[in-house]
Protein backbone atom coordinates (compact mmCIF):
# COMPACT_ATOMS: atom_id res chain seq x y z
CA UNK A 1 0.00 0.00 0.00
CA UNK A 2 1.24 3.61 -0.86
CA UNK A 3 1.37 6.22 1.62
CA UNK A 4 0.22 9.75 0.44
CA UNK A 5 3.00 11.40 -0.33
CA UNK A 6 4.88 7.78 -2.42
CA UNK A 7 4.13 7.66 -5.71
CA UNK A 8 3.25 5.00 -7.81
CA UNK A 9 5.36 2.52 -9.43
CA UNK A 10 3.85 3.66 -13.10
CA UNK A 11 4.11 7.36 -11.77
CA UNK A 12 7.92 6.90 -11.05
CA UNK A 13 8.23 5.02 -14.42
CA UNK A 14 6.76 7.53 -15.99
CA UNK A 15 8.74 9.90 -14.88
CA UNK A 16 12.08 8.17 -15.69
CA UNK A 17 11.53 7.71 -19.36
CA UNK A 18 10.34 11.48 -19.32
CA UNK A 19 13.77 12.28 -18.40
CA UNK A 20 15.70 9.63 -20.64
CA UNK A 21 13.37 11.29 -23.59
CA UNK A 22 14.36 14.63 -22.75
CA UNK A 23 18.15 13.88 -21.69
CA UNK A 24 18.12 12.46 -25.36
CA UNK A 25 16.10 15.32 -27.15
CA UNK A 26 18.73 18.35 -25.17
CA UNK A 27 21.41 16.44 -26.86
CA UNK A 28 19.81 17.09 -30.03
CA UNK A 29 19.96 20.03 -32.68
CA UNK A 30 16.74 21.96 -32.29
CA UNK A 31 15.87 21.95 -36.03
CA UNK A 32 16.49 18.11 -35.85
CA UNK A 33 13.95 17.96 -33.42
CA UNK A 34 11.38 20.09 -35.34
CA UNK A 35 11.96 18.50 -38.63
CA UNK A 36 11.14 14.80 -36.81
CA UNK A 37 8.13 16.41 -34.80
CA UNK A 38 6.68 17.61 -38.35
CA UNK A 39 7.47 14.06 -39.97
CA UNK A 40 5.42 12.56 -37.09
CA UNK A 41 2.49 15.09 -37.49
CA UNK A 42 2.75 14.21 -41.49
CA UNK A 43 2.08 10.30 -40.10
CA UNK A 44 -0.92 11.11 -38.20
CA UNK A 45 -2.70 12.78 -40.85
CA UNK A 46 -1.55 9.93 -43.19
CA UNK A 47 -2.94 7.75 -40.93
CA UNK A 48 -6.00 10.36 -40.58
CA UNK A 49 -6.53 10.61 -44.87
CA UNK A 50 -6.73 6.31 -44.65
CA UNK A 51 -9.24 6.54 -41.55
CA UNK A 52 -11.27 9.11 -43.45
CA UNK A 53 -11.12 6.80 -46.95
CA UNK A 54 -12.45 4.01 -44.73
CA UNK A 55 -15.59 6.18 -43.67
CA UNK A 56 -16.19 7.34 -46.84
CA UNK A 57 -16.38 3.89 -48.29
CA UNK A 58 -18.59 3.03 -45.14
CA UNK A 59 -20.91 5.69 -45.72
CA UNK A 60 -21.41 4.99 -49.76
CA UNK A 61 -22.45 1.69 -48.51
CA UNK A 62 -25.14 2.96 -46.58
CA UNK A 63 -26.27 5.01 -49.06
CA UNK A 64 -26.30 2.46 -51.43
CA UNK A 65 -28.20 -0.03 -49.37
CA UNK A 66 -30.53 2.53 -48.42
CA UNK A 67 -31.30 3.40 -52.25
CA UNK A 68 -31.60 -0.01 -53.14
CA UNK A 69 -33.96 -1.16 -50.37
CA UNK A 70 -35.93 1.84 -51.43
CA UNK A 71 -36.61 0.94 -54.88
CA UNK A 72 -37.62 -2.26 -53.62
CA UNK A 73 -40.26 -0.71 -51.38
CA UNK A 74 -41.24 0.96 -54.40
CA UNK A 75 -41.65 -2.20 -56.32
CA UNK A 76 -38.88 -1.31 -58.80
CA UNK A 77 -36.34 -3.64 -59.35
CA UNK A 78 -32.63 -2.31 -58.89
CA UNK A 79 -31.03 -4.40 -61.24
CA UNK A 80 -33.21 -2.53 -64.09
CA UNK A 81 -32.63 0.48 -62.59
CA UNK A 82 -29.07 0.68 -64.28
CA UNK A 83 -27.72 0.96 -61.07
CA UNK A 84 -23.67 1.59 -61.08
CA UNK A 85 -21.77 -1.60 -59.23
CA UNK A 86 -18.68 0.58 -57.35
CA UNK A 87 -15.79 -1.42 -56.05
CA UNK A 88 -15.62 -1.32 -51.85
Amino acid sequence: MLLKDEKSFREKRSEFRHRVVDAIYDRIPADVVEHLGNANKEMVFALEGVLNSFVKRIDNRIERTKARHSKLDSGENPDEAGEENEED
